[in-house]
């Protein structure tokens, strides 16, 4: 058993990635980033561009280029704030919600692949490492100790 974490971690990532990917593509004919922006954007509506882009791991360059890609697929929409009109937040459309809709099967299906042969305690472990991770290297650089 390899032991590099980091290697371990990135390579299971990249994997995965792709199968996510190329599965999600294939069956509902959108990629797994947009389909993330998408399920984003349900959970967080209000969220601006910029919080939408932390909460995906993105900076501001693909964010733009993934917004514009969407928009260019009627997925969603760009809509200016009523209330100030300097400000714009994005919007599913229909069609994007129809496609996020469509993905969920797909992900719990995904979900299910990843914890097969784990007990609960081990994927409990698993993601209180992640979960670890996640927070331990979220800081802001200058931050760490």
């Amino acid at each position: 058993m390899d032991r590099r974490l980091f290697f371990m971690l990135n390579r299971a990532r990249a994997v995965l990635y792709r199968h996510a990917d190329s599965g999600v593509e294939q069956a509902i004919g959108v990629p797994a980033a947009q389909v993330s922006l998408l399920f984003a954007l349900d959970k967080f509506p209000q969220a601006s561009m910029q919080e939408l882009g932390e909460v995906l791991g993105l900076n501001s360059s693909a964010m733009t280029g993934l917004v514009q890609r969407m928009k260019t697929a009627k997925l969603i929409e760009r809509v200016v704030s009523q209330e100030d009109g300097r400000v714009a937040h994005l919007r599913m459309t229909n069609k994007g919600r129809d496609k996020m809709q469509a993905a969920k099967p797909l992900l719990v299906k995904l979900n299910k692949q990843l914890v097969e042969g784990f007990t609960t305690e081990e994927i409990d472990t698993v993601l209180k490492f992640l979960n670890t991770v996640h927070t331990r290297f979220s800081q802001p650089k200058g931050d760490t100790e």
